[in-house]
């Protein structure tokens, strides 16, 4: 049988990250991959994540959120083709509660260049979102747009060179003791290795039998994604200078989060809801059509807020959230083995903080401490909570 000092399961955003760094430490590694690279199967799949540090969900995340980006603009170093798309990003909603309050919190705290703008500033500015005097925004002009799929082609290419091993099209059907120190991993095919430690990253596919202490904590949702084409004549509304990337934090609760056109290869304006539309579902069941009536709902709220913009998408598609009870991640060790550290649920906001969780993993699996605390990740604050 093969030897390893680690294995990583499930090649998403996140394994890849691990694999990646793990392969730049010089360790012996493998990587096991159910689908292809860059599948449309899971969490990571599309082609643009925003990466804002502005973060509305809280302050705990800036030390992920500064390290990843230190080191996404280390990955751009080492390519010669963009990965990494400056656009600003707006965060805009009611006035002093929720995006806009938190936002302008965390950048406060965490010294981040932001600006305060009126709702008249913001129709000067982002002429293409329709605004009312109750409103503000929060921009951060160092936000960006990760090009998702060529970073993870990027990192994977990267930790193959390097000399990392990647078996696509394998699923691990048994993780078990077999000695003390070293564990023993079957895939479908029959194929058997050692490893010192693993990493599991399988996000919805974390099985019941590999780590059932997440079963309570963690659920899987298939949420709906849109893109939509500008009307003839309001093309520089949604120009590269006056249409950033954003949430838009509406009056009635629901949150939407976009990315401008002609940053990828993916035709339109992209355009989903964080907080809406999540409908239970467990991988293998997953819906490939859109419901009708959740089509239906996304243009409602696209004639509303840009008046520029076809509200009828011109395609759409269905991801994976693994959602946590609390909507924040589970990063951590498995109670069965010591030896087995794991990175699930990312709860609909984990890509941007890929990189650093990655290095996170990589460094737990060769029993390094990382340098980053990520105790507020860990699923024992849920016993906290109810004790």
């Amino acid at each position: 049988m093969k030897n390893y000092d680690v294995i990583v399961v499930g090649l998403g955003i996140m394994g890849t990250s691990t694999l990646f760094h793990l392969a730049r430490s010089g360790a012996n590694v493998l990587g096991i991959e159910q689908f292809g690279p860059t599948h449309q199967f899971g969490s990571s799949q599309g082609e643009t994540r925003i990466f804002r540090r502005a973060y509305w969900e809280g302050r705990e995340y800036l030390p992920l959120l500064n390290r990843s980006h230190d080191l996404w603009t280390e990955l751009q170093a080492l390519s010669d083709e963009s990965l990494l798309i400056p656009t600003g990003a707006v965060f805009i909603g009611p006035k002093s509660t929720g995006v806009v309050k938190g936002s302008r919190k965390t950048a406060q705290e965490g010294q981040i260049t932001y600006e305060v703008l009126s709702a008249k500033k913001i129709r000067a500015r982002f002429p293409g979102f329709s605004i009312n005097e109750k409103m503000e925004a929060i921009y951060e002009p160092g936000a960006y747009v990760i090009l998702a799929n060529k970073v993870q082609t990027h990192m994977m290419n990267h930790a193959i060179e390097k000399g990392a091993s990647a078996n696509f099209g394998r699923s691990v059907r048994e993780i078990s003791r077999y000695t003390q120190s070293m564990l023993l991993v079957k895939t479908d095919n029959g194929d058997q290795f050692l490893t010192r430690a693993i990493v599991l990253t399988t996000g919805p596919w974390t099985t019941n039998n590999f780590l059932p202490e997440l079963n309570s904590f963690r659920f899987s949702h298939s949420v709906p994604v849109y893109w939509f084409d500008v009307r003839v004549g309001h093309e520089e509304e949604f120009s590269k200078d006056k249409f950033p990337a954003f949430l838009y934090n509406h009056a009635d609760g629901a949150l939407l989060y976009g990315i401008p056109a002609g940053i990828s290869s993916e035709r339109g304006i992209k355009i989903g809801f964080h907080n809406r539309q999540h409908l239970l579902c467990e991988p293998g069941n997953r819906k490939k059509s859109i419901l009708e009536c959740y089509s239906t709902e996304m243009s409602s709220y696209v004639e509303e807020i840009f008046p520029g913009l076809n509200p009828l998408p011109i395609s759409s598609r269905s991801c994976f959230y693994t959602m946590s009870k609390d909507q924040s991640f589970l990063i951590g060790t498995s109670r069965e083995h010591s030896n087995v550290f794991y990175a699930s649920a990312c709860s609909g906001h984990g890509f941007k903080f890929g990189s650093a969780i990655g290095e996170v993993l990589a460094l737990l699996a060769q029993g390094k401490s990382p340098p980053i605390d990520i105790s507020n990740f860990n699923l024992s604050r849920f016993k906290l909570v109810g004790s």
